[in-house]
C-alpha cells in the first residue's frame, strides 16, 4: 500500500496553487476548474476548491518536508515570502529539529532538518 494523494480544501484554488508553487518550485502536474496536484517525490499533493460552503479555516493534516540541513534557510524564506507565517519554530530544539508554518489558507505544514 502507498498514499497516492493528500489534498487540501482551499477558498481560492488560484492563491494556494500559487503558494504551493512557489514553494515546492514546482509548477502544478493537472490543472482544473477545481483541482490542482503537485507530484512530489512521488506523492501527490492535490487542492481542491472548496466549492460546497463548507465552513473551515486550515486542516488536522499537517505535511512534512525534509530537506538537507544546507537548504532548510532558503525554503524557510520562501515560506515567509509567500506569505507563511511562522506557528512553531522549533528548528534549534533537539527534540523537533523543525518549524512549522502555515498557509494564506490557514494550513500547516512542516519544514524540517533530515532525520537518521
Amino acid at each position: 500500500m502507498k498514499i497516492r494523494t493528500v489534498y487540501f480544501k482551499v477558498s481560492d484554488i488560484e492563491r494556494a496553487s500559487a503558494f504551493w508553487s512557489g514553494f515546492l518550485g514546482l509548477e502544478p502536474h493537472k490543472t482544473f476548474e477545481i483541482w490542482h496536484e503537485f507530484v512530489v517525490n512521488g506523492t501527490r499533493l492535490g487542492l481542491l476548491l472548496n466549492d460546497m460552503g463548507d465552513g473551515f479555516t486550515g486542516s488536522g493534516c499537517v505535511p512534512v518536508f525534509e530537506f538537507p540541513d544546507d537548504e532548510i534557510p532558503a525554503y524557510i524564506a520562501r515560506a515567509k515570502s509567500l506569505g507563511a507565517t511562522v506557528v512553531a519554530d522549533g528548528l534549534e530544539d533537539a527534540n523537533m529539529r523543525s518549524i512549522v508554518f502555515a498557509t494564506p489558507d490557514g494550513h500547516e505544514f512542516e519544514i524540517t532538518k533530515h532525520h537518521d
